[in-house]
């Protein structure tokens, strides 16, 4: 089976990781896990949210055949870490719960806005949708500014 991703075919997850892996560039919207899962990274200037699609692929499901629940709280996490960045100032998790309401099985929608942005500590959700617009699963986060270090 041959995917496209990152504009490149892959027969296979270990080329797809392999390709990921050979550039060491560690920067927003380019890192390791981006280039992975294949994430694309955009911003609603006016509503001020980060949208974060995460593509389907079979060998980021469960056993079940939907997207494994780890690799849907990586994009939740995306996308809010790059809302902050892109609007306030880089960030780190301080801590994320995770709600899952239906398994996805087939490409993805994280939507991250900010509920709250302190000087220090700011406070933000994540949506994630499937193809069909329907909720699949929500994260609430709060993440240190470390322009307040």
């Amino acid at each position: 089976m041959v995917v496209i991703a990152n504009g490149v075919a892959f027969s296979s997850a270990l080329e797809r990781a392999e390709f990921a892996a050979a550039d060491s560039t560690q920067e927003f919207g380019n890192f390791f896990l981006s280039r992975f899962l294949d994430l694309r990274i955009s911003y609603d200037e006016f509503a001020q949210t980060c949208t974060v699609a995460l593509p389907y692929a079979p060998h980021l499901c469960n056993p079940q055949g939907s997207m494994h629940g780890g690799i849907i709280a990586t994009a939740l996490d995306v996308s809010m870490g790059h809302l902050c960045e892109h609007f306030l100032s880089t960030a780190m998790t301080l801590e994320m719960q995770v709600r899952y309401f239906r398994p996805l099985k087939g490409d993805g929608r994280c939507i991250g806005t900010v509920l709250r942005a302190g000087r220090r500590i700011v406070h933000l959700e994540s949506r994630l949708f499937d193809e069909d617009d329907r909720l699949v699963a929500f994260a609430v986060g709060s993440w240190h500014r470390l322009d307040a270090l």
